[in-house]
């Protein structure tokens, strides 16, 4: 039974503990289980059609991964820096509660009031949330930098797309047939990379849509909870940063992979319309038959889904974040009350 403020704080504290533990323990899983499956879809990413045929696309690529490791460098070091205000949050935090206590919640078989049991609990919970929180963002960027290779290849077909525009002016104003043919070749290999990218697409899905999901879902209550938590310290004191700090990574990791499956969405939906700007009025009869089939296909638009149900995209971010905050203030007027 809740008694105290103090019971109602563990209590919030050991099911923010549960259930980020529950969400790492299903990506772990997924990765394990799914590990042969994850290296070949590592290895479709060097396919031949995902390759660049141009110093544009080149560019594209190049900037696509330079940012999925910017992004990975700033997702390391907010972990470390989020760990470390955890670690040291009961060292200077002692003025407002005078008995020394451990960065987070949790049952031990043994006395943790007292040493060596608490320096060795201390000690044990730095390294594991260290470890576990590098490990968790590892599997977290790796699944955004995925969505981000769509996106890129998305962008990089777009061009191609737009680049018969000037090929198919030319080989008309010399009549060379013999380069319209090559043009006619040029958007089956578009129609090819276009068929990869969707099997690219289904392979990520069938691979992390649990994960993502339960990220989904566990995300809400984690950054409802972390909410109520903070709104219970002092806003000067270490735990309040620590939590903060985390809320932040929480919901960057969302914001992450919805707003690259948004981007997607976005770039998949062009592509309707950088094939009808590329010059096929006088273009072959086989040209315009495989440019139909290509435009009809296009009419709808990737869209990259968790367990059939949630779309990545900016909308269902929206709607975590709305969630978020109605399920605090219910908790937060409850515990007022």
């Amino acid at each position: 039974m809740i008694e105290s403020l103090d019971d109602i704080e563990k209590i919030t504290d050991a099911s923010f503990l549960l259930l980020t533990n529950f969400v790492q323990c299903i990506k772990i899983l997924s990765f394990n289980f799914y590990r042969v499956k994850i290296w070949k879809l590592v290895d479709g990413m060097n396919r031949t059609s995902f390759k660049p045929r141009n110093v544009e696309q080149y560019e594209i690529l190049l900037d696509g991964i330079k940012m999925s490791k910017l992004i990975t460098k700033l997702f390391f070091i907010a972990c470390v820096i989020t760990c470390a205000s955890w670690g040291i949050s009961p060292l200077f935090d002692r003025d407002i509660d005078d008995s020394l206590h451990l960065p987070l919640s949790g049952w031990y078989p043994f006395s943790t009031e007292k040493s060596p049991g608490f320096e060795f609990a201390y000690v044990y919970q730095c390294f594991v949330t260290v470890v576990g929180g590098l490990g968790n963002i590892s599997m977290d960027t790796f699944m955004s930098g995925s969505i981000m290779v769509l996106s890129s290849q998305l962008s990089v077909l777009n061009n191609a797309l737009r680049n018969i525009k000037d090929k198919h002016v030319s080989a008309s104003a010399k009549k060379n047939q013999e380069e319209l043919k090559n043009i006619n070749r040029i958007l089956v290999e578009c129609v090819n990379h276009h068929r990869n990218i969707l099997q690219f697409a289904d392979d990520f899905t069938f691979l992390f849509t649990t994960s993502i999901t339960g990220m989904f879902v566990v995300g809400v209550i984690i950054v409802c909870i972390s909410m109520f938590q903070m709104s219970l310290v002092p806003v000067a004191s270490f735990r309040f940063v620590a939590m903060l700090l985390y809320q932040i990574c929480v919901l960057v990791e969302i914001y992450l992979w919805c707003y690259y499956g948004n981007d997607v969405i976005l770039k998949s939906d062009k592509l309707t319309e950088s094939a009808y700007v590329c010059q096929w009025v006088n273009a072959s009869e086989e040209f315009k038959h495989n440019l139909l089939y290509f435009m009809t296909r296009t009419q709808f638009p990737l869209k990259l889904y968790a367990s059939g149900y949630f779309t990545l995209s900016l909308d269902t971010f929206k709607a975590i974040v709305k969630s978020s905050w109605s399920y605090f203030a219910v908790l937060n007027q409850v515990h007022s009350s």
